[in-house]
């Protein structure tokens, strides 16, 4: 992936194929994730049925998504789907569970609608086939999927301070652990995605700010 540049209706980055085909699967299973399945034909709920197909990419099986149709009143099973579902009130159960009844549709259909437009610019890519291009409007929408997207990282590889977070960038980076784990492949792969996608959504808030600055 390379930065993203401020160009005629928006904002591009070129980023290579096989980037392109993870960077898709990542927001699709996402939304799956929230119970929504994305495919060429459109989006609907996730039904009954066999789960999506397990790639062979040590990244992406790490992430174990499955279709979500847990409606629990106030603490979804999945660490990841809690992080993307935060309670409504930390300080009052009762009322935290009654906003949720009330919001967690709403809450659930916007985050897929986002995390639709990253996917299709993603999966379904316009004429200039090495570019991903941001429309002019959709920053927004964009951002907010690139913070749901990490956030279901993050809780993968267990961050939840600061330290956390730079000890993921060094592992991004090659410090990682001392050989022997068994699981030194995977979270390498999931460290560096996580610090790709940091860097990549900073490179499109740096450009979105370079582009007020020059008007």
């Amino acid at each position: 992936m390379q930065a993203f540049l401020p160009v005629p209706g928006g904002f591009a980055s070129r980023v290579e194929d096989v980037e392109r085909t993870i960077l898709a699967r990542l927001f699709r299973d996402t939304a799956e994730l929230l119970g929504t399945r994305l495919d060429d034909g459109g989006s609907g709920p996730v039904g009954a049925g066999p789960g999506h197909p397990v790639g062979e990419e040590a990244l992406l099986a790490a992430l174990d998504f499955e279709p979500s149709h847990d409606r629990a009143p106030d603490a979804p099973s999945d660490p990841a789907l809690a992080r993307l579902l935060p309670p409504m009130s930390h300080d009052d159960a009762g009322l935290s569970a009654e906003l949720r009844a009330l919001t967690e549709d709403s809450v659930r259909a916007g985050k897929v609608s986002r995390l639709e437009v990253v996917w299709r610019e993603l999966a379904a890519p316009g004429t200039r086939a090495d570019a991903v291009v941001v429309p002019e409007g959709k920053e927004a929408a964009w951002l907010a999927a690139l913070t749901d997207v990490r956030l279901v990282l993050a809780t993968r590889l267990g961050i939840s301070d600061d330290a956390d977070a730079e000890a993921v960038y060094e592992r991004a980076q090659g410090a990682g652990p001392e050989p022997g784990d068994e699981h030194d492949e995977v979270t390498d792969a999931l460290a560096t995605m996580y610090a790709a996608l940091t860097w990549w959504q900073e490179s499109l808030l740096e450009a979105m700010s370079r582009t007020r600055r020059g008007r």
